[in-house]
């Protein structure tokens, strides 16, 4: 499989690359370590990020996150702009407290996001015009390059982006987004117990600065990132001891701990009772 570089396909000094294909090749399964959106320019298309496969046509945005997998199979005569960045590209104040959680619906759909249409935002026949005179725009600066042309493509950018976090919020209330993203947060991070859930990593995937994030989820759940992670897989461990005669290295293991004594550490710090006295007791 094709995997795409950064350091290869964005020129150095710059933070994005655009270009605007028209054909009907398709394009073969890839990854990337930058982040992608593509927007349909004309005709339609059968797309797969990940596991997930979308019908996508003109006025479709797909948002790919760095490391998915993607591919798509055009039906006929088709034409998209891809623009692939880092996420630095953003400027500041794009990403605020008041559309941080809309970011997270959009960015991390791949992952966290349980929603069929998570990643997939369309605009309707109305606003096409308004996008698309946008990206050509964004295009010509990119292919020209005169004087300031990455700040004029990164106030274009900025601009793009809250266009599509305006699409992915309407109709919606704040508070039903902010709950069901952090719903599912919740639920990736139980899926996850073994993985990289650093406040770096999860940050990351949402776009959050890290220290806004940490204070994000302190207020949401009472306690640090880290210690709701400890708990959850004390928890998970105390259920396995419960139900299951597995022994504790086993049990470290399948509750993400780093080894028996790292468990029966965090199991005494959380739980006020020592791993082996809670075993008894069961």
């Amino acid at each position: 499989m094709k995997v795409y570089r950064s350091d290869h396909l964005i020129e150095k000094g710059s933070s994005l690359h655009i270009f605007t294909y028209t054909g009907h090749e398709p394009m073969p399964a890839h990854t990337h370590d930058f982040i992608e959106i593509v927007y349909v320019r004309s005709g339609t298309a059968t797309e797969t990020v990940n596991d997930t496969t979308y019908e996508i046509g003109r006025g479709d945005f797909t948002f790919i996150n760095y490391g998915s997998t993607h591919q798509f199979t055009p039906h006929g005569a088709f034409s998209y702009t891809n623009i692939c960045f880092h996420p630095e590209t953003l400027g500041e104040g794009i990403i605020t407290p008041e559309n941080a959680f809309a970011v997270l619906q959009l960015t991390a759909f791949d992952e966290i996001r349980r929603d069929s249409e998570g990643g997939v935002v369309s605009f309707s026949a109305g606003e096409r015009e308004e996008i698309e005179n946008l990206l050509s725009a964004m295009q010509r600066e990119y292919d020209k390059k005169a004087d300031s042309w990455q700040t004029v493509l990164k106030s274009y950018m900025n601009i793009l982006f809250v266009h599509m976090l305006r699409r992915i919020t309407a109709g919606q209330s704040e508070t039903g987004v902010e709950n069901g993203m952090w719903r599912e947060l919740s639920d990736y991070i139980d899926q996850n117990l073994g993985g990289e859930l650093s406040l770096s990593a999860l940050a990351g995937k949402c776009f959050y600065n890290p220290s806004y994030f940490s204070r994000a989820f302190k207020e949401k759940f009472g306690m640090t990132l880290t210690d709701y992670i400890a708990r959850r897989k004390v928890d998970y461990a105390a259920r396995l001891a419960t139900e299951t005669g597995l022994s504790g290295e086993a049990i470290a293991e399948r509750a993400g701990f780093v080894s028996k004594s790292s468990l029966y550490r965090a199991f005494q710090r959380v739980r006020g009772i020592s791993f082996s006295e809670f075993r008894r007791q069961k």
